[in-house]
């Protein structure tokens, strides 16, 4: 009929425009453009965290009594303040949300945020008496094993990594996050989940003690044999003393921290929480989800080391630099350029962190003898010891689209969503999938009480698990396990009349680098129909699907592209 016409061919028009829209996306973001020159260091930054508190919006009385269990990153020495939140000095409604950014900064100058950080930095008393305790602790516990060997040789010895965390101060970050517009699934109008969503928004501001104001706050230090008229001056010029707050970043996004209902049949996959955990997960979320985006673009954040060993690959970093599973690396060798007679980075490969087993506890100060964490290599040559890694987040998602061929064949469209950071396994994926079809099926309306045409399009979708494994540097194997539904439409059989069926999928997929985050890729999987064809107003056929739709199951080989993002 016209109208099936008209919708295989609108489907087939939005297949054609997503792959060349996925293609282009994978053109363009192949690669960033890298830096002229990719640090060989890396100091630990400190954060202190803030949430906004306007003290009203919706369900925010719930989430501010969450924010005092937050679990925070060990990569981050925590430079916390007596309290977690900040009270804005203006109403939300006051302020437009692209000028927030500006009105926070100055409600940090305000309070004098970076002067309090200064104080924490240097274990300011009510005496206004300060010592380096602190400063000396972060300087052993930042240096690495290279830096331990370095200071046994010089005459100084432990006193030189001492005096690593005075390079830290200026690595004071703010991160104030604010979270809004907090809603329950239910009133975001679903009714089989449970759970919250929010906006989220973090706003990363930076202490900047350069010189000048370092001199100053030198000129506040008080000597034991200073006079009570000195100690009091001193006092009383640090109090005055004005630590200026530089935004940096502001990073916005939605999170939703939910749950099937229990009495759906998918809750059983899940281990069941209330609304109260749920709520604590997503405020948990909020923090968790404005670091790993802030990564992405701040290189003070970005965790920077050499590689150590390669069989297998190995490197001095762990949980002490917030290392989780699958987080990504760039591998880059420094080459000499004649032309500029400087030595310019060459990205040689792509790794990522192991299984969690595989990553070591180093949260303790360097002896010369720290363990290492294993890693995986996922594109690029053959690396050696003493390449550059440089941490490089991504979101972790890779879109793939291209024809199937079988019985059931079509256009499918698939997304990977990467669960390392979460299950601690390497390379392990959660699917969700998409296919369309058409297909002329003479004796299938004889068994429909509406009848009508033999042409029939077919829509499926589905979810799974894969499991990804490198054959090669540039080759991986990816067998999955998927569940879904088709549904099949004629000119009659529509909306309520459509006829469903749900199916199990397993298969497997290899795939081949042409980037590192652009691959070739193609595999097979075998459609199982597990339920007779039924439908909502008619319920069940009693008829298979594959008796139904004669001979429509079955393997079906596929071919496409992969995006990495």
């Amino acid at each position: 009929s016209l109208l099936l016409t008209l919708n295989l061919l609108f489907m087939k028009k939005i297949f054609i425009y997503l792959l060349f829209f996925l293609s282009w996306i994978g053109v363009m973001a192949q690669d960033i453009a890298e830096a002229n020159k990719v640090p060989t260091t890396y100091d630990r930054s400190s954060v202190t965290v803030l949430f906004l508190d306007f003290s009203t919006g919706n369900h925010w009385y719930e989430a501010k009594s969450k924010i005092d269990n937050l679990i925070f990153s060990d990569k981050y020495d925590n430079n916390n303040l007596e309290a977690l939140l900040l009270v804005p000095s203006f109403p939300r409604s006051a302020v437009p949300g692209n000028n927030l950014q500006t009105a926070i900064q100055n409600d940090l100058m305000s309070i004098g945020a970076g002067t309090k950080i200064i104080s924490k930095w240097y274990n300011r008393k009510s005496d206004g008496t300060m010592d380096m305790e602190l400063v000396h602790e972060r300087g052993r516990f930042t240096a690495t094993d290279a830096d331990f060997l370095r200071a046994q040789t010089s005459k100084r010895g432990n006193a030189a990594l001492e005096e690593y965390g005075n390079r830290l101060i200026n690595l004071s970050y703010i991160l104030v996050i604010d979270i809004n517009e907090i809603k329950t699934m239910a009133e975001t109008g679903i009714t089989n989940m449970k759970g919250w969503q929010a906006s989220v928004t973090g706003y990363l501001y930076r202490i900047s003690f350069d010189d000048q104001i370092r001199n100053q706050f030198y000129d506040t230090w008080i000597y034991d044999d200073d006079s009570p008229e000195v100690k009091l001056q001193k006092k009383n010029a640090f109090e005055k003393l004005q630590v200026p707050v530089v935004p940096v970043v502001q990073k916005n996004m939605r999170l939703v921290s939910s749950q099937p209902e229990g009495d759906t049949g998918v809750a059983l996959f899940f281990k069941p929480k209330t609304t109260d955990e749920l709520l604590q997960e997503l405020v948990q979320k909020s923090y968790d989800d404005i670091v790993y985006r802030i990564e992405m673009e701040v290189e003070e954040f970005k965790v920077k080391t050499a590689l150590y060993s390669t069989r297998p690959l190995r490197a001095k970093i762990g949980l002490k630099e917030g290392l989780k599973t699958d987080f990504r690396f760039f591998a880059y060798e420094y080459v000499y350029n004649s032309r500029t007679n400087k030595a310019v980075p060459k990205r040689r490969g792509v790794i990522r962190a192991a299984s969690k087993s595989k990553i070591v506890d180093n949260r303790k100060v360097a002896t010369g003898q720290m363990e290492t964490s294993q890693f995986y290599q996922v594109h690029g040559r053959k690396l050696d010891a003493g390449y550059i890694l440089q941490q490089q987040n991504d979101f972790g998602i890779e879109g793939t689209v291209g024809p199937e061929f079988g019985e059931i064949g079509g256009g499918i469209v698939r997304v990977d969503l990467r669960t390392g950071r979460l299950s601690g396994i390497r390379a392990l994926f959660l699917y969700l999938e998409a296919g369309f079809d058409a297909g002329n099926y003479p004796e299938a309306p004889l068994y429909l009480p509406l009848g009508g045409s033999s042409e029939f399009a077919f829509l499926r979708y589905g979810a799974g698990l894969a499991k990804g494994f490198q054959l090669t540097r540039n080759v991986e194997l990816r067998p999955y396990i998927g569940a879904g539904a088709e549904q099949a439409t004629n000119d009659e059989n529509t909306g309520d009349d459509a006829l469903t069926a749900i199916y199990v999928k397993p298969g497997v997929n290899l795939a081949l680098n042409l980037t590192h985050n652009f691959q070739i890729t193609g595999g097979i999987g075998t459609y199982v129909f597990v339920s007779d064809a039924e439908s909502v107003n008619y319920g069940s056929y009693e008829i298979k699907w594959n008796e139904l739709f004669l001979d429509r199951l079955g393997p079906s080989t596929f071919v496409g592209i992969k995006i990495g993002f």
